[in-house]
């Protein structure tokens, strides 16, 4: 797996030559497990001028819990450096931090999340791992 800066133009732009193919990763994903307790319900991947981005939902009530949009690096599977297939992103939430890693394989998102307390009263280290599917493939 190869990091690669994504820094496009602009939206509209057309993406520099360099630069790999995101198109795999955008749009917006649902965990196939909505009754999980752990790690993001709902994922958002856009491209902005800056580069790739990801918003993150997790559980919460009555409504997902926006994690906020934040910047993600951008991977390239060994001997295709044109086509990104993975992210990871980064998650602070005060004493919480959670990273957020995320490839596409098959027409699917998996997801990992770690999150990791910086202090002793927020609870135990944990990791998820999900599977995410088009929100326009569902019926």
């Amino acid at each position: 797996m190869t990091p690669r800066s994504a820094s496009p133009a602009g939206p509209d732009a057309p993406r520099p030559p360099d630069a790999p193919d995101v198109s795999a990763l955008l749009g917006d994903w649902v965990n196939t497990d909505q009754d999980s307790s752990k790690g993001a319900l709902r994922l958002s991947v856009t491209w902005h001028e800056k580069g790739l981005f990801v918003r993150a939902f997790g559980t919460g009530s009555p409504q997902p819990r926006d994690w906020g949009e934040v910047s993600a690096v951008v991977y390239t599977a060994p001997g295709t450096p044109s086509t990104a297939w993975s992210f990871s992103a980064i998650y602070h939430f005060g004493s919480l931090r959670t990273v957020l890693c995320a490839y596409h394989k098959t027409g699917i998102l998996v997801a990992t999340t770690s999150s990791i307390f910086s202090d002793d009263g927020g609870g135990a280290d944990h990791w998820a791992r999900s599977f995410f599917h088009r929100a326009e493939g569902r019926a």
